[in-house]
């Protein structure tokens, strides 16, 4: 019998004892909590060194759950009596704080394991130890594996564990255990078509005149809108002056900055690298080139902030996302003030055949830091996601509420809706069964309570992108909300029978929205180049947002908060209906963009104008 089928067979014989196996010292037997199948892409090669340490994270059951979810929606829908009295960060924490039984109970049980060290978060929700191997088996209950990638790399982690039966209901997830995780930067370079040094604006005004059909600064009339988005963009390269132009901001002037604030998050050791966004932005938007330096970075879990050479950058292969989001927001939204999270360290992550590698985000610790600050900005984008199938379930529930606490505090959370359609070609199957065919749905992305951005490429008119597959589907975690039920139903019936059985008719649908995603010019390592995938759309449509925020504020009104009631409610008429085009994937053509919602690009672009009206309408 091979290690592998041997652990296994463990395994299971643990399942069989179950409840019975283990009693404590407290009167409950242990009883299995969480299971989930090792990946093909891994496998058993022995047992973990019992004295390897690990920092073991202890979710513990928030108190009045879906209510805060009963909230959001409530001050997010304007046809609501209570639309946007949003809700405290305090007030969040009194509804959810975990009660004193729970506490208690949890710490009860660390003290008769010898544990009496233990970090709690601020909201009182997740404890961390640090810990030997051998006493989280002793805790859980569980025999940790050394397990193998087939490219080499090895994990410690249990494929289940078991609580004390009376702790079911008082702690939700416990990581790592069930998570296999190899963190690797995911943002595409499409370069080299404008691979160098960065110019002057008159150096550009006269390559995308001469070179490339460009652009200039004198045709921005409302009433020849196309043909100034014509003379502003091209198809090689997606300037900052075209985005500006396309969505309609470029005549807007912020007039509370000072009140109003803008949020991007990095991962995976990347960072915003000062010296290529004062670059990018001194080419591109000369105005705006001191915020390169005036911005501020928040490190969050020893993430790193290496402001150090472009050669150490580019050998690193790091700050490409970091650069473009930064890039990207501070070219929309200046003079609109931006903080940037970096957060370190890596999530639960259960490998599937589309990720076997690590493309998971410390979700969970970024959540944990920013619920419990009094003040954060309106509009948070995040261009990061993963196979959601790779995230333990009960991982990305917890997350998901986190979002949902964000919300109801009148924090717009963005979330880039991933760059390989329905499916890259050749994964598309169960991670349970690889012989299960089935269409990989994209987490953070498939959360009901963040808003979606899928990708566009082309200009007159806009299409859904074609050099990859704008991230798109439904959800096989969460179910489709009340918000969108009517909406996707619609488009699900207009499918007919079209991949019946590879998707959840019954999921949330995404994206909500969409914005360019393909070709935008950023400066990395020193260098000027362009990048694709909705990692560009999500911060570009995050900045337009902003900038609607930025006229409610002036005029004394509240920011909009969790978008999607209001966009699906009507506020959709404000966007550009994306009709063309499909998000691919999985061997086939993928989901069709159509008149109304698709699973494609949502309801469509941004329309500044008309998103503001729509704005003081409600």
């Amino acid at each position: 019998m091979s290690i592998s089928k041997l652990s296994a067979s463990l395994y299971a014989l643990g399942a069989l004892l179950g409840a019975n196996a283990f009693p404590s010292s407290l009167g409950s037997t242990y009883a299995l909590k969480e299971r989930h199948a090792v990946p093909r892409a891994w496998s058993a090669v022995g047992p973990a060194s019992k004295s390897e340490t690990i920092n073991l994270q202890i979710g513990l059951k928030q108190r009045n759950e879906g209510i805060v979810e009963r909230h959001l929606i409530e001050v997010s829908n304007p046809t609501h009596e209570r639309y946007g009295l949003h809700l405290t960060a305090a007030e969040i924490h009194e509804m959810v704080s975990p009660s004193d039984e729970t506490i208690d109970l949890v710490h009860d049980w660390l003290r008769e394991h010898g544990i009496s060290r233990s970090a709690m978060s601020p909201s009182k929700d997740w404890i961390s130890i640090v810990v030997p191997i051998e006493k989280a088996e002793e805790l859980l209950q569980t025999s940790y594996s050394t397990f193998r990638h087939h490219d080499g790399s090895t994990v410690s982690r249990a494929p289940e564990w078991f609580l004390p039966a009376h702790l079911h209901e008082h702690i939700d997830v416990v990581q790592p255990t069930t998570s296999f995780f190899k963190p690797a930067p995911n943002a595409k370079e499409w370069g080299p078509e404008l691979k160098g040094k960065p110019h002057s604006m008159s150096w550009w005004e006269h390559t995308g005149k001469h070179m490339y059909g460009g652009h200039g600064h004198g045709h921005n009339s409302v009433t020849n809108h196309t043909a100034a988005v014509a003379a502003a963009c091209n198809v090689s390269f997606t300037t900052p002056t075209c985005l500006r132009t396309l969505y309609g901001t470029l005549d807007y002037t912020p007039k509370v900055p000072g009140k109003n604030k803008i949020g991007i998050n990095n991962y995976l050791n990347e960072t915003n690298k000062r010296s290529d966004i004062s670059l990018f932005l001194e080419t591109f938007r000369p105005e705006a080139a001191a915020a390169a330096y005036n911005f501020t970075i928040v490190t969050i879990a020893d993430a790193p902030n290496d402001q150090g050479s472009d050669v150490a950058e580019i050998a690193a292969d790091v700050n490409v996302e970091g650069n473009l989001d930064a890039e990207l927001v501070l070219s929309i939204s200046y003079p609109t003030p931006l903080t940037a999270f970096s957060t370190g360290g890596s999530p639960p992550f259960l490998p599937d055949l589309n990720t076997p590698t690590d493309t998971n985000e410390p979700y969970l610790t970024w959540l944990t830091y920013a619920l419990a600050q009094d003040d954060l900005p309106q509009v948070l984008s995040t261009s990061y996601g993963d196979d959601e199938q790779s995230v333990p379930y009960s991982y990305a529930k917890r997350a998901c509420a986190g979002y949902a606490q964000l919300g109801a505090r009148g924090i717009s959370v963005l979330f880039s809706s991933g760059d390989a359609g329905v499916g890259s070609n050749g994964t598309c199957f169960s991670n349970d069964n690889s012989s299960t065919p089935m269409f990989i749905p994209n987490f953070p992305a498939s959360c009901p309570w963040v808003t979606t951005v899928g990708g566009t490429a082309g200009f007159n008119p806009e299409v859904a992108v074609s050099r990859f597959g704008s991230g798109a589907g439904f959800s096989n975690y969460f179910g489709a909300p009340a918000y969108q039920v009517a909406t996707v139903d619609a488009y699900i019936a207009s499918l007919g029978d079209l991949y019946e059985g590879l998707y959840n008719k019954s999921g949330r649908g995404y994206p909500d929205v969409a914005a360019q995603g393909n070709h935008d010019a950023i400066v990395w390592g020193g260098n000027i180049t362009t990048v694709g995938g909705t990692s560009a759309s999500s911060p570009t449509f995050a900045a337009v947002i902003t900038l609607v925020n930025d006229a409610l504020l002036a005029a004394g009104r509240k920011p909009l908060g969790f978008l999607n009631p209001w966009i699906y409610g009507g506020a959709y008429k404000a966007l550009t209906d994306i009709t063309s085009g499909s998000s691919i994937g999985c061997n086939t053509s993928g989901f069709p963009a159509q008149a109304g919602w698709d699973a494609v690009t949502g309801f469509g672009t941004p329309v500044f104008d008309k998103l503001v009206a729509a704005a003081f309408e409600k």
